[in-house]
């Protein structure tokens, strides 16, 4: 039935997150403005991604609300992926399957993990 995934959505405050996501391979593809907001479908990798950009919308919650957990994201190098968003100080970790990742956060606090 499931044939793969099509998009995930995130709400974002601004247009960094938009900027955070582009830096990760993402591609804008168009924008659509409305009253309340703007919504950016992005593509990168055959993987499509919603943000719809309101800063007037409330912040994550802490600890973590339920609901979507993270975005995970396949690299090469887990690593240079982080160094190439200006980030030197991450904890690379092994998953349940041997996998290395590493867990960082969008703009917004949404949670991004890149896995190798």
């Amino acid at each position: 039935m499931i044939l793969g995934i099509h998009h995930f959505s995130i709400i974002a405050s601004s247009e960094e997150s938009v900027k955070f996501y582009e830096k990760l391979g993402f591609r804008e593809e168009r924008r659509i403005k409305r009253g309340y907001d703007t919504v950016v479908l992005m593509n990168g990798c055959g993987i499509g991604l919603e943000i719809f950009v309101d800063p007037s919308h409330p912040a994550r919650s802490s600890p973590e609300p339920l609901g979507l957990r993270n975005i995970s994201l396949c690299v090469d190098d887990v690593e240079k992926s982080a160094r190439d968003l200006g980030l030197d100080d991450v904890q690379i970790q092994t998953d349940w399957s041997g996998n290395r990742y590493c867990l960082i956060t969008d703009p917004d606090g949404n949670v991004v993990q890149l896995c190798e």
